[in-house]
C-alpha cells in the first residue's frame, strides 16, 4: 500500500499495475487522486469505473450494522443532550415567582 503522504507513484500507470495485481482499492485511490487534479480526463473516469466494478461489495449485513450503529450514536447524543437540559435549574427570579 502506498503511504498516505507519498504521492510519488500516483500515475495512471501505477494505478493500472495495482489493478492488474488485484489491488483495486489502491488503484481506485490513485484514480480518484488523479481525477481531482484533472477532472476532464475521460480515460481516468473509465478506468476508475472499471476498477470499481471489479471491487467486491460489502456484505449486505454490514450495511445493516452500520445503519443500526449510526442510529444508536444519534440516540445516545440526543439522550446526553436531554440529560444536560434536565440538570439546568431555573432560578426563582426567572420563573417570575
Amino acid at each position: 500500500m502506498i503511504a498516505e503522504g507519498d504521492k510519488t507513484f500516483y500515475t495512471a500507470t501505477m494505478a493500472r499495475v495495482y489493478a492488474d495485481q488485484g489491488r483495486y482499492d489502491a488503484a481506485a485511490r490513485i484514480y480518484r487522486y488523479l481525477l481531482e487534479r484533472t477532472p476532464d480526463r475521460i480515460d481516468l473516469k473509465k478506468a476508475l469505473d472499471g476498477v470499481l466494478s471489479r471491487m467486491p461489495e460489502a456484505p449486505v449485513q454490514w450495511k445493516d450494522v452500520s445503519d443500526v450503529l449510526e442510529r444508536w450514536v444519534v440516540l445516545m447524543l440526543r439522550f446526553n443532550a436531554l440529560r444536560r437540559v434536565q440538570k439546568i435549574r431555573i432560578s426563582p427570579d426567572v420563573r417570575g415567582v
